[in-house]
């Protein structure tokens, strides 16, 4: 017995979710030569250039498009996945505010952490939704 997959079965906190990711992503995309330019930061410095690029890339884009491919096709990967990413922008984001919230303001730092936080709750939530079909 498969699994259905694609967006129809999808749980509505998981399509709100997903929504939201893609906006993250979207967002992300419109503020890089920002980002690279005056840099941001990871786990108490800040980098700019090719590094916070490559961080954008993958905390921004790697990591919420995976996840919405197991979202989508119903990997029981996915919420391990999304909670390593989320992790990682949890943990850069606790780092930042107790090293560069001077410099950035406390809001850029807690919104985004707050929301990876509340993300990672949805996934957590709704982790069944991942498992594998019965036999």
């Amino acid at each position: 017995m498969t699994q259905a997959t694609g967006w129809k079965p999808i749980p509505l906190p998981l399509k709100i979710l997903s929504v939201l990711m893609l906006l993250w992503t979207v967002g992300a995309l419109m503020n890089l030569p920002n980002l690279m330019q005056n840099g941001l930061p990871l786990l108490g410095t800040f980098v700019s250039g090719i590094t916070a690029l490559l961080v954008v890339l993958v905390l921004d884009f790697i990591g919420p498009l995976t996840f919405l491919f197991a979202l989508w096709t119903r990997k029981s990967w996915g919420p391990k996945w999304a909670f390593i990413y989320l992790g990682l922008f949890i943990l850069n984001g606790v780092v930042a505010f107790f090293t560069v919230r001077e410099q950035l303001g406390s809001a850029q730092i807690l919104v985004p952490t707050l929301a990876s936080a509340l993300f990672s709750a949805v996934i957590y939530w709704k982790r069944d939704y991942f498992a594998p079909p019965p036999k």
